[in-house]
């Protein structure tokens, strides 16, 4: 046998299920996608490696929707993920800005809704991006998906696609029950690393973006702490510029910077915990990232006891079950939208999805079906 390969012995696979819609993945798009189909009549089943759905929203931690509005003070995101958020207001699980002060420079607005990151950094101008209590949207995503009807399979993770002459048939997955196979006559993505398309040989482009470890803190005097963020930018810019030097988790200095954010909680705050780059697919470089930002967490947290009014009894709540990671794998599509087509205002046909720029005055970025 050689020591830096082996050859595995030929199986037998039992096919689990054979349905017309398979979606790999209940993150925000997995679950979308699952619903979605399922409300136009097909059979759907979901795989999903964790118990839970939403992804980095529920398992990362990462509890802001961010630009589901835009500057302009217009919401841009609707359909399931305003479902999500209704629903989640029915159930005290959410706080966003009023929507009369969408849009508003007023300092006293921003002054309040730039701590759940609901200010552009920017503009400085409010914009409509909800904060979400991430244990609630679990049980409004499994409610979602129960009543469309689709078939949830949880704690199994998608290994390979099953792809003949060039068509994805369905994927291989491992569970506690074994190897098992789902075949399907449409196989959707949305592992958010392009597990799937990958092993079916697709094309794709590789990205290293930052990855990062959320956690949340818990006995803080919010009011007080925002007070001082507010009334001394300056002494805060310093505050933060020596947390960096002390090994915490930093934040880009200026008037808007954010080093944690409200949550809908009470005494609750999360702080975002990034490294600059990471590879996403590496699993030694996942485990010194996991490793190292839960120490980060804890220098942050004295640092903020000894440092930040309003954090001196705080204390660790929990760090993310899930590493969070902007980008790994991108799928080559049919087309690749260009900055000279967003700026251009291009139209297109086959648009599937719209989402707010990250600076004033430029324009909506319109996504073509053809890009995924």
């Amino acid at each position: 046998m050689d020591a830096d390969a082996i050859l595995e012995p030929e199986r037998e696979t039992r096919v689990l299920d054979r349905t017309e819609v398979l979606v790999v993945g209940g993150g925000p798009a997995g679950l979308a996608a699952a619903i979605a189909a399922a409300r136009q009549g097909a059979q759907v089943d979901l795989i999903e490696r964790y118990g839970y759905v939403g992804g980095m929203a529920t398992g990362g931690l990462v509890l802001m929707l961010d630009r589901m509005g835009n500057d302009e003070g217009e919401q841009v995101v609707r359909g399931i993920a305003q479902e999500l958020v209704d629903r989640l207001d029915q159930m005290g699980a959410v706080t966003y800005p009023p929507k009369e002060v969408w849009g508003s420079s007023d300092l006293e607005d921003v002054n309040r809704w730039r701590h759940i990151g609901a200010v552009g950094p920017k503009s400085r101008r409010v914009r409509y991006s909800p904060t979400v209590d991430p244990e609630y949207l679990k049980i409004a995503g499994a409610r979602m998906l129960e009543e469309a009807g689709v078939r949830c399979l949880f704690h199994a993770w998608a290994c390979s696609a099953l792809v003949r002459e060039g068509v994805v048939e369905g994927v291989v997955l491992e569970s506690k029950t074994g190897r098992l196979a789902v075949l399907a006559e449409v196989t959707v993505d949305c592992t958010g690393d392009g597990d799937v398309f990958a092993s079916a040989g697709a094309d794709f482009e590789r990205q290293d973006p930052p990855l990062a470890l959320v956690f949340r803190l818990g006995g803080v005097d919010i009011e007080r702490a925002n007070r001082y963020v507010n009334e001394s930018p300056e002494e805060f810019d310093a505050l933060v510029r020596e947390l960096g030097k002390a090994g915490g988790t930093g934040g880009g200095v200026g008037g808007l910077n954010a080093i944690y954010y409200r949550t809908v909680r009470d005494g609750i705050v999360w702080c975002n915990n990034s490294v600059p780059t990471g590879d996403a697919l590496d699993i030694e470089e996942l485990t010194k990232t996991e490793h190292e930002r839960r120490e980060t967490a804890l220098v942050t947290l004295k640092f903020f006891r000894q440092n930040l009014p309003g954090f001196e009894e705080a204390f660790l709540v929990d760090t993310a079950p899930q590493l969070g990671a902007r980008g790994s794998r991108r799928l080559v599509g049919e087309h690749t939208l260009t900055r000279e087509e967003w700026m251009g205002e291009r139209q297109f046909d086959d648009v599937v999805a719209m989402c707010s720029p990250r600076t004033e005055g430029e324009p909506l970025i319109s996504i073509p079906y053809r890009c995924l």
